[in-house]
């Protein structure tokens, strides 16, 4: 009998079946593309295991003998130090190295890890708190020193250390996004990942072994460790690794993925990106009204192709929402974006949508997968229940009960309401976060997301903040798309937090929202309306590493700006 009970299970049938198959690529020094078979990838996740177990009996006991932090941005060392430490029985905590210096920090405190392993020696100062840091190098090292070389040495320790395996027991502290107070650690199991990526392969009806995935969002994360682990695994598709983010259009290029998962601001890049560069795709989808299969085999396709999205079979957009915008533009390019809802504490699973989706519903974020319960409290608030819900924060229980109850339902955070298709299938709506919501002087209660991604079909605009607590009324941070700021002379990302003084700029803009006022798009009047010259950035805490807005840092960022103009 084959067991596939997990994900560990499954690369190791993966190996029995397929062991040269090239399971993920990277770039080399030289910029060339690099295969890992698949034994290659199944046997160092061993050797790594063997390492920690070894590891842990020397500490005997010790605080943190279970834990393992990897600090590094995506790879292939990456993932065979997760499911090494998968494999041993450890947790691991990832930390993208974009985080917070302050925020890894807490992490770091938290964890209390026995091993640190990352890319460059970034965290020496840790070895005084007798923390041992390792480089991927040095850790290869010490693998080859200390494990045995042997293949079927090997093969026959997995095979015991796969039998102690316990699919309910944390595997993973998967750390919030921390776009309010601390970020905590959130404890899933291998079930957790395993549920989710049978989910989403039968509900998307991923076809086995006939696939591509191309990482580039933050392996720290839920989103793309479901994506680049869980469904890489269960499906069998190799991975290509991002070699860094500012190569991420030309290595899209080269990878021409055909499963794509991208948070909303991503895909909005992506959009402003194309359209910088492809001036004539602009004007052909805005005058055509809908795309004819004639027009979409030739120009389009070759649009497709140009930015390596030809072979794209499944489009997904998660962690937000995504502007409805966004999604019209893409459907008109011939790719129709799934979005799926969810969070780190329900193993990134909520609802999603599928093809085709109901245009009139692009707002909603889709139906409940089976095995997945949901409902909304007397007040609106949207709650989960499932076997991918989380087991705990971790050493937190406190903030543990204030969301999770014992009969298995999680509180989310999020403000719900449901909409029925044309079939009467109730569609999940996302009002916005209840600690987002902002309450005015006059007592009304605003959420400001759905004002945002209205604000951003203003052609100039790139990104919205909406403020307003503790001010006299609703204030909007726009920042500008970059061919709009070079063309009022300022350099896109140079200068820092200065406002963009341009009257005929403002009158536009302002022209715009008051037409969104008067097609009653947005019933709230902005009181204040402040252009920046950059856009929020994840070094200055701005957004977060899954580039969702931080407001509270956004408004002490630029406090001196609102407080002056508002009193001037």
């Amino acid at each position: 009998m084959r067991n596939n009970s997990t994900l560990l299970h499954r690369l190791q049938l993966w190996y029995s079946d397929q062991p040269d198959s090239a399971a993920q690529y990277y770039k080399d020094s030289n910029q060339k593309w690099q295969p890992i078979s698949v034994r290659v990838y199944w046997l160092q996740v061993i050797r790594i295991a063997i390492y920690l177990q070894r590891k842990k009996e020397q500490l005997s006991n010790s605080t943190g003998d279970d834990r393992v932090v990897i600090f590094a941005p995506n790879s292939p060392e990456w993932v065979h130090w997760e499911l090494g430490t998968w494999l041993a029985g450890m947790v691991s905590i990832g930390i993208h190295p974009t985080t917070l210096k302050s925020d890894y920090l807490k992490m770091i405190e938290l964890a209390k890890p026995m091993l640190i392993v990352s890319d460059t020696l970034i965290h020496s100062n840790f070895s005084e708190n007798l923390i041992e840091v390792l480089t991927f190098s040095d850790a290869s090292k010490k693998l080859i020193d200390i494990v045995p070389e042997d293949e079927k040495s090997l093969i026959l320790i997995a095979q015991q250390m796969l039998l102690k395996i316990d699919p309910e027991k944390a595997c993973s502290s998967i750390f919030t996004s921390g776009t309010t107070g601390t970020p905590k650690g959130v404890l899933i199991g291998l079930k957790h990942l395993t549920y989710v990526a049978d989910s989403l392969s039968r509900e998307w009806n991923l076809p086995f072994t006939n696939g591509v995935l191309f990482s580039f969002l933050p392996l720290a994360h839920v989103a793309e460790k479901v994506h680049a682990v869980a469904v890489a695994l269960t499906m069998r598709y190799p991975v290509w690794f991002n070699s860094s983010f500012d190569r991420f259009l030309p290595e899209l290029q080269e990878v021409r993925p055909t499963m794509l998962l991208a948070v909303p601001r991503v895909w909005q890049r992506m959009k402003e990106q194309i359209e910088n560069h492809k001036p004539k795709l602009v004007t052909y989808l805005t005058d055509v009204k809908w795309v004819g299969t004639l027009l979409d085999q030739v120009y389009l396709n070759q649009v497709r192709t140009s930015i390596g999205l030809d072979r794209l079979r499944l489009a997904v957009s998660g962690a937000a929402k995504l502007p409805p915008v966004v999604f019209d533009w893409f459907l008109r390019l011939g790719i129709e974006i799934q979005e799926i809802y969810g969070m780190s504490e329900s193993t990134g699973l909520i609802t999603l949508t599928h093809s085709p989706r109901d245009l009139k519903l692009a707002q909603t974020v889709g139906t409940i997968p089976p095995g997945t319960e949901v409902k909304l409290s007397s007040d609106g608030e949207v709650w989960v229940k499932g076997p991918h819900v989380f087991i705990a924060y971790d050493q937190n229980p406190e903030e543990t009960d204030a969301v999770l109850f014992p009969e298995g339902w999680m509180k989310t955070g999020d403000l719900g309401e449901w909409i029925n298709d044309s079939n009467g299938i109730p569609q999940l709506h996302l009002i916005g976060r209840i600690r987002e919501i902002i309450k005015l002087p006059n007592g009304r209660m605003i959420a400001p997301v759905p004002i945002e991604n209205e604000l951003k079909k203003i052609s100039e605009i790139s990104n919205v903040c909406i403020l307003g607590d503790e001010l006299p009324g609703l204030v909007a941070l726009i920042t500008l798309k970059e061919d709009v700021l070079l063309h009022y002379k300022f350099t896109p990302g140079m200068v820092e937090g200065v406002l963009v003084e341009d009257d005929d700029l403002k009158n536009e803009i302002t022209k715009s929202i008051t037409k969104l006022y008067e097609d009653q798009k947005i019933s709230e009047k902005i009181m204040k309306i402040f252009i920046l010259s950059r856009d929020f950035e994840l070094e200055y805490g701005e957004i977060t590493p899954t580039h969702k807005l931080n407001r509270n840092q956004i408004r002490k960022n630029f406090d001196y700006f609102i407080d002056f103009k508002i009193n001037e």
